[in-house]
């Protein structure tokens, strides 16, 4: 297992997402101080569990955060991720399949912190639990920083031992004991609890059973009562039985008038439905007749029809006669004006032809002509050209010396300007005054710095406070917690005792409580309550007094004596405050001296003696008169002729002087309980009080800090802008002195240019003048060229337009020709088409008349048709409406008779509505008696011959009201009393699994430390061992060794002691900074070289070491890379060259850390090719 990557985003000064490769075994990260080498260490510490702030150079876990720069924002978010090769499978458990294993951590503003495990959401104790017995952790011997060298050696014995677990790999066991210690004190816990629920129970069952008794007497009556109830509902179920038959009766007689009415209704239903059988025929004729006399009509219209067509036919085929006859006139015109026109254009095509051929030849000598004036023309322009190139590239010339030359002499003015303005400018700069600026901002910065330093302790200071606090208010309020349970505990343990004492006292008796309430007795104290017994003689009282108990406590008894009459149910006894004389007796003590009360008791005490011993009360027995007794301390009552004890547990006042002395105890318990409860809530809302003004104050010292810290940052930036003038104002001077030097030499150089300028501009105005006078020579060699040829274009252009309109005159006579041929052609085809169409038409017209004869002569007969087909018609409507009046007569007397059946129908419906109603009743009957399991014919067999519905209802009366004397009754009781016994069992099967459960914890306890005596004694003794080795390996010589405080190997802590070589015996305390680290070195070694973590990071542990242990130390490395993987953060050279390798942290943003690697084999590669 070996860490491959390291990723960091937002993490202290690693604001953008870093990767950090860790390659192969020995890897340097260097860089300046304040880079943030440290961050990588603290990355590292945070992503594997790190709780502490200050452990990671912050005040709060949001620390970690990058808080922003001068040129960036805060991010709002840090994340660190590691990844493990896993391929050995040194990380076991769930996650020893996975061959590589990423660890992420992530912290918001909140400080809440998120955990991943190859990206599933885990929490802190998962990610720790992976590393437990890896040597790896937050506070483990694997991250070693300069700080921690001295804190390592220097270490307290039970500090230092937690490093020989962590190499032992027994923290996984110390972590299994706590849990299992802790699951102990839970075990125990609840076995307390069952205990005292298991007590509460069985003095519970004892009542429960006195309710369950009630309860079975209950179910005996209403068992009485059911069997009377059924009894009951069969007499009212015979009574219905009879009027069943009365119905079934009068049923009958109303469905024999039903029947006849029936017969009526069916009878004129079948007149009805011959009468519709005849309107059906007499219908069907009509429809025939109609049928008839409609397709008639139709053949009528559709003869009138063809007439018409015919008609229209014939005047259709006269009009085209007449058209055909005009266009085949216009045709033969036509014709014959074409046929003249084709003559005429033949006659002029033989007279333009011959003239064709001359015109050409002229045209074509034309354009000869003109083709040599254009060669000339040509000629002329390519000279032209040539010139007007010369002549620009002078003109140009002239005119870039024109233009030099303003420029030059606009630059000269411009630089004499810019001389000016920089002496004028090297005048204003005003650094003296800046400086004198700067000076009081710089001390008033330096005072704010120091006020914010001062402000910023006492927030750390206060915020530590306010922490504590906070914790001692939890504590308090985890205290009242407790103290609030232990109250409520003793409270219900109260009031089940008052519950108890109640029913021992008849409170709970409803009658007698009625009868005490109305005699204004119910507030008055009971006999029982004000009697005080001597510890040990409770039970001996309880034998003689239980029945007096409940007595009510008067001042006079007469008063009431004629309403102790009324009392209905239950027992009243009534207790006069008056002074009694008890008699004396000189043979024993009497039971009256072991009890004090100021109400009397003494007559129903008088004559009975105490004895300590079973064996005294048999002396004293022999010598009892008739009305004397003894009674002993369990209970056992003597008398001349007699003995009694009472054990009856299930009594209400079994018990009652014990529970009433442990009732005003748990009464004191329970106010003693609120005074703790009330002192420790005046103690937490003091705490709350604290920790509101400590938050106050520091909200307070907050606005102060914020005010101070706008305050510097004003004063901080007037002063950047105040250095940052001054430097430019410094910058400025020295590049207006450059400026102003470089301006002197430019104007020199300007006037010399400018010189050379003119003389060049004149040479080039002379050429200007011989190439004006060659320009006017070529301009009139020009003119002539132009005018021969405007003159030949003229004359070819006259030419070739007289060929073309020839050639168009031809081309349209024979165009124009053949169109007159083609239309000759056309009008003889149309005017052949026309003769045979005239032809037809004319026959069609001779033999038109003969159909339209015909059907004329068709269309006369069918109207006659038509009329006797009329008269038929109209004889069959008359006799189909005779009929139609039959059949609703017939109808009319159907209804008639329909609403007579209806009634009688309604009315038998009712009778047997009714019948089905009393048939329900004894169903229901049936059905209640079926429910509570009762069969009617039984029951019915069973009754007796004199029951009656009015003798039964009465038994049931008396019945209900002796079950309404009994009160109030608890029907669950047996129910409770079950369930009660069984939770009772169940508790008891409890408190055996409990105490096996607490057996087995004790047993797994010991098993893990004698595990962890074995582990640990085997891991000193092996890192011992390495420690002696190593040790003179890295001095040179010298001797160490570890030693334990303690011979408990679970509890002794480990010091070290160490002499360096030629040094006699000395603490670890006088050892130098560079002997510490050595020392320290080899112990962690030693931890390594037995159980290696996965990797070590040692960040400037070679920083108090001169040269020589710095080899020694480096060697050591070296050989360790071997097994262990190495991060070494150094500043020392001979360090950095062991590493293969090299990573460097630079911060070239300010704030912002960045990331450089080089492969030191390659570099080193590299360098030697």
């Amino acid at each position: 297992m070996y860490l491959k990557t390291i990723k960091l985003a937002g993490f202290k000064s690693f604001v953008d997402p870093t990767l950090i490769p860790i390659r192969g075994s020995m890897n340097a990260i260097v860089g300046p101080n304040g880079c943030g080498k440290s961050n990588v260490v603290d990355a590292v510490r945070w992503v594997i569990g790190e709780t502490s702030a200050k452990q990671l150079r912050g005040q709060s876990m949001s620390d970690v955060i990058f808080n922003g720069t001068t040129s960036r924002k805060p991010v709002g978010k840090a994340s660190i991720e590691l990844h493990f090769d896993n391929s050995e499978g040194r990380i076991g458990g769930e996650y020893a399949k996975y061959g590589e294993i990423a660890i992420r951590r992530e912290v918001e503003r909140d400080g809440q912190s998120n955990y991943f495990i190859n990206g599933a959401h885990v929490r802190r104790r998962d990610v720790v639990d992976v590393f437990l017995g890896t040597g790896l952790g937050p506070r483990s011997y694997a991250i070693v920083e300069q700080g921690m060298i001295s804190n390592l050696i220097e270490a307290k014995p039970e500090e230092l031992r937690v490093y020989i677990e962590e190499a032992a790999g027994i923290s996984k066991y110390k972590e299994r004991r706590r849990e299992t210690e802790s699951r102990m004190r839970h075990t125990q816990e609840n076995l307390d609890r069952v205990n005292d629920i298991a007590e509460e129970l069985a003095k519970q069952l004892r009542h429960l059973k006195r309710q369950a008794n009630a309860a079975e007497r209950y179910k005996a009556y209403k068992q009485e009562e059911r069997a009377l109830g059924a009894q009951f509902k069969v007499l009212q179920w015979k009574a219905l039985d009879h009027k069943l038959s009365e119905h079934d009766q009068a049923i009958n007689q109303k469905n024999t008038r039903r029947e006849e009415k029936q017969s009526e209704q069916h009878r004129i239903e079948t007149e009805i439905e011959k009468m519709r059988e005849q309107l059906t025929d007499v219908n069907e004729k009509h429809n025939a007749v109609q049928k008839r006399y409609y397709g008639l009509g139709a053949d009528i219209a559709r003869l009138e029809q063809r007439i018409k067509d015919t008609q229209e036919k014939i005047h259709q085929w006269q009009s085209e006669l007449e058209e055909n006859e005009n266009v085949w006139e216009e045709l033969q015109n036509n014709t014959a004006e074409c046929e003249a026109q084709i003559t005429e254009l033949e006659t002029e095509l033989e007279h333009l032809k011959p003239r064709s051929s001359d015109i050409h030849s002229a045209a074509a000598e034309a354009s000869k002509e003109l083709a040599q004036a254009e060669s000339n023309m040509a000629r002329w322009q390519e000279a032209w050209e040539a010139f007007q190139a010369e002549t620009s590239q002078t003109m140009s010339q002239l005119e870039v010396m024109r233009t030099k030359r303003e420029h030059c002499e606009r630059q000269l003015t411009d630089l004499e300007k810019s001389k000016q303005q920089l002496q004028q400018n090297l005048k204003q700069l005003q650094l003296d005054q800046l400086l004198n600026e700067i000076a009081p901002l710089s001390s008033q910065s330096e005072l704010l710095n120091a006020e914010l330093s001062d402000s910023q302790s006492k927030l750390q200071s206060l915020a530590e406070t306010i922490a504590s606090r906070r914790d001692a208010n939890q504590t308090t309020r985890e205290e009242l917690q407790t103290q609030r349970r232990e109250l409520q505990a003793l409270e219900a343990r109260a009031a089940s005792l008052e519950a108890l004492q109640k029913a021992a006292l008849g409170e709970s008796d409803g009658k007698i409580s009625e009868w005490l309430s109305s005699q204004q007795l119910k507030e008055n104290p009971r006999l029982g309550q004000k009697l005080v017994v001597n510890p040990g003689w409770e039970i001996a009282v309880e034998t003689v007094l239980s029945g007096f108990f409940d007595a009510v406590c008067v001042d006079a008894a007469l008063p009431f004596l004629t309403d102790l009459t009324t009392v209905s149910e239950g027992r009243v006894t009534l207790v006069e405050k008056k002074s009694v004389s008890a008699s004396a007796f000189d043979k024993a003590p009497t039971l009256a001296s072991q009890v004090k009360s100021e109400w009397p008791f003494q007559q129903w005490l008088a004559g009975i003696y105490i004895a300590d011993t079973l064996d005294q009360a048999k002396q004293l027995q022999s010598s009892l008169q008739e009305n004397e007794s003894v009674i002993t301390k369990e209970g056992l009552w003597l008398g001349p002729h007699w003995a009694r004890i009472s054990k009856l547990q299930d009594a209400p006042q079994s018990g009652f002087l014990l529970r009433e002395q442990q009732l005003k105890q748990l009464k004191a318990n329970i106010l003693g309980q609120q005074k703790k409860c009330d002192e420790q809530e005046a103690l937490l809302k003091s705490g709350e009080q604290q920790l509101n003004q400590l938050e106050t104050d520091r909200d307070t010292l907050l606005q102060t800090y914020q005010k101070l810290n706008a305050e510097a940052t004003t004063v901080q930036s007037a002063l950047s802008t105040k250095q940052a003038q001054l430097d430019n104002a410094q910058q400025q001077q020295t590049r207006l002195k450059i400026g102003l030097n470089e301006c002197e030499q430019q104007i020199e150089q300007c006037q010399q240019q400018l010189t050379l300028i003119k003389n060049k501009a004149s040479s080039l105005d002379d050429s200007q003048g011989l190439l004006a006078t060659r320009r006017e020579e070529m301009i009139r060699e020009r003119d002539h060229y132009r005018t021969q040829l405007i003159e030949l274009r003229e004359k070819a252009h006259q030419k070739r337009k007289e060929a073309d309109e020839l050639e168009i005159r031809l081309a349209s006579n024979e165009d124009q020709l053949s169109l007159l041929r083609q239309t000759v052609a056309r009008d003889q085809r149309q005017l052949k088409q026309l003769t045979e169409r005239r032809e037809m038409l004319s026959q069609y017209l001779s033999e038109g008349d003969k159909p339209l004869e015909e059907l004329n002569e068709k269309l006369q007969t069918q109207l006659e048709q038509r009329l006797i087909l009329e008269t038929e018609l109209r004889e069959v409507e008359k006799e189909l409406e005779e009929a139609n009046q039959l059949l609703r007569h017939l109808e009319e007397k159907r209804v008639s008779t329909q609403k007579a059946l209806n009634e009688a129908q309604a009315q038998l419906e009712e009778l047997r509505m009714q019948r089905q109603t009393v048939s329900v009743r004894q169903t229901t009957i049936k059905e209640q008696l079926s429910e509570n399991d009762f069969d009617l014919e039984q029951v019915m067999a069973e009754l007796p011959e004199e029951a009656t519905i009015e003798s039964w209802q009465e038994k049931l009366d008396q019945l209900v009201e002796r079950i309404q004397r009994m009160g109030p009754i608890n029907l669950a009781a047996i129910e409770e009393y079950e369930s009660v016994n069984e939770r009772k069992n169940y508790l008891d099967k409890q408190h055996a699994d409990l105490t096996e459960a607490l057996e087995i914890l004790k047993n797994a306890i010991h098993k893990i430390d004698r595990e962890t005596r074995a582990k640990f004694q085997e891991t000193y003794d092996q890192v011992n061992q390495q420690f002696q080795s190593l040790f003179p390996r890295i001095f040179g010589g010298g001797r160490a060794t570890l030693e334990m405080t303690d011979t408990d190997l679970l509890t002794a802590g480990v010091i070290v002691r160490a002499q360096p070589p030629g040094k006699r015996n000395v603490t670890i305390h006088m050892l130098s900074g560079g002997e510490k680290a050595l020392t320290a070195v080899a112990l962690v070694f030693s931890l390594f070289q037995l159980n290696p973590a996965p990797f070590c990071i040692l960040d400037e542990v070679d920083a108090p070491l001169d040269d020589i242990n710095v080899g020694r130390f480096c060697q050591l490395v070296k050989e360790m890379s071997k097994e262990v993987q190495f991060l070494v953060i150094s500043h020392n050279k001979v360090t950095i060259e062991m590493a293969d390798y090299l990573m460097g942290v630079t911060m070239q943003e300010p704030g912002v850390s960045r990331i450089v690697s080089v492969n030191m084999q390659e570099a080193i590669g590299l360098v030697e090719a």
